[in-house]
């Protein structure tokens, strides 16, 4: 299916009753990645993130179909499909052979769980680019594929809830003050996803642990934090953020009274790098206290600051109320294989993860003790 616009639907009316659909375009394999691995970030790469003056945001999901009526929307074409009399849709979104991305969802955000939508789609299976692109090419010829496929699934009637797992080092004189450092628990289902995110919780933990073993008496409280529903749309960080600290820019929900005592969040969930530096999620006032806080973190390889906003996992729930949330630079190494087949414990680095564990245990601990709370970024909240 090659559709580039809603006028492109057109040519395939009346021609996919019982037909599987290609969905996406042939997969690129990524041969010069797939000579040399994936690098660790070049020290071109970290002082181009050092020297950006304007926090550059990730372009949203989906940005341009929005921004361009003329696009059809993912839930759209699968309407189409559907109407059409397709039976199965496949798809390839990986540029290594071998890997499976497993992470479709047309619709999920749009119509939450309704039967009219996400639940009442075309089975989704995804492929991996050797055979995605075997049957493209075969097509091209005018050869026929035939396909069978053998889908289980099952869709509950009642409502799973997801619970997030918290825990707490309790602070001194300043207890009621939290400082958090966190991942996701929640993972894809291709495989047990080590690296997104069994090893930012990993991190995590063996911070929480670090500080317990040397007798941190922090002046705040260090809260550890194992969100739930990252994968589905960092629900897991957002509710809890709203259900505590609330949100100024809703007025029925308002502020709580810990949102003004609480000093930062620090996450990882760029796969199982090593912590390069930190990003300031646009929050240039917070450059100066981290830059002294890292200074004994350069000899691991941690020093860089970059303004740049990232997105895509919990720190944003803190940021988008106006709270000091920070995700780590991270190196993309190999084990870097979330949502695919392939993320597994045995590709993990062990030596990266020590090193992030110290970063974070110490980001954690100053933030705990100073005298000050991380300044926050000055923003105005739209009405």
């Amino acid at each position: 299916m090659d559709i580039e616009t809603k006028k492109d639907l057109e040519k395939y009316r009346g021609k996919l009753k019982g037909a599987a659909i290609l969905s996406t375009p042939p997969a690129t394999i990524d041969l010069e990645r797939l000579g040399r691995a994936t690098p660790r970030h070049t020290p071109e790469e970290l002082r181009e993130m050092a020297e950006d003056v304007i926090p550059r945001a990730r372009p949203r999901r989906g940005a341009q179909s929005l921004e361009n009526p003329e696009i059809p929307s993912a839930q759209e074409k699968m309407d189409f499909y559907k109407t059409e009399g397709a039976f199965l849709v496949l798809e390839c979104r990986s540029g290594r052979p071998g890997a499976v991305g497993g992470s479709t969802r047309p619709g999920t955000k749009v119509d939450k769980w309704s039967r009219k939508g996400s639940l009442a789609s075309l089975p989704i299976i995804a492929v991996t680019p050797e055979h995605y692109n075997r049957m493209y090419r075969i097509l091209k010829r005018d050869i026929s594929v035939r396909i069978e496929a053998d889908v289980w699934n099952r869709l509950g009637e009642n409502v799973e809830k997801a619970c997030n797992v918290l825990g707490e080092i309790q602070g001194t004189d300043l207890a009621d003050e939290v400082v958090m450092m966190g991942a996701h628990f929640d993972t894809w289902h291709a495989s047990p996803n080590a690296s997104d995110d069994t090893a930012g919780c990993a991190v995590a933990l063996e911070a929480a642990r670090i500080l317990k073993a040397v007798g941190a008496r922090p002046r705040r409280t260090i809260r550890v934090a194992l969100w739930a529903g990252e994968e589905q749309g960092i629900h897991g960080s957002r509710e809890y953020v709203l259900k505590h600290f609330g949100d100024p820019r809703k007025p029925e929900i308002g502020i709580k009274p810990a949102y003004d005592k609480f000093s930062a969040y620090f996450n990882q969930d760029y796969g199982a790098g090593a912590f390069r530096g930190i990003f300031l999620q646009g929050n240039e006032h917070a450059r100066r206290i981290l830059s002294a806080w890292m200074k004994p973190l350069h000899d691991l390889g941690c020093r860089t600051i970059s303004i740049r906003s990232v997105g895509s996992t919990d720190h944003v729930s803190f940021d988008a109320v106006g709270l000091p949330g920070f995700q780590f630079i991270q190196d993309r190494i190999p084990g870097t294989a979330g949502h695919t087949n392939l993320d597994f414990l045995d590709t993990l680095q062990a030596d990266d993860l020590m090193k992030n564990a110290v970063i974070m245990a110490s980001l954690a601990y100053h933030a705990a003790m100073s005298d000050f709370r991380i300044p926050r970024e000055t923003i105005k909240f739209k009405k």
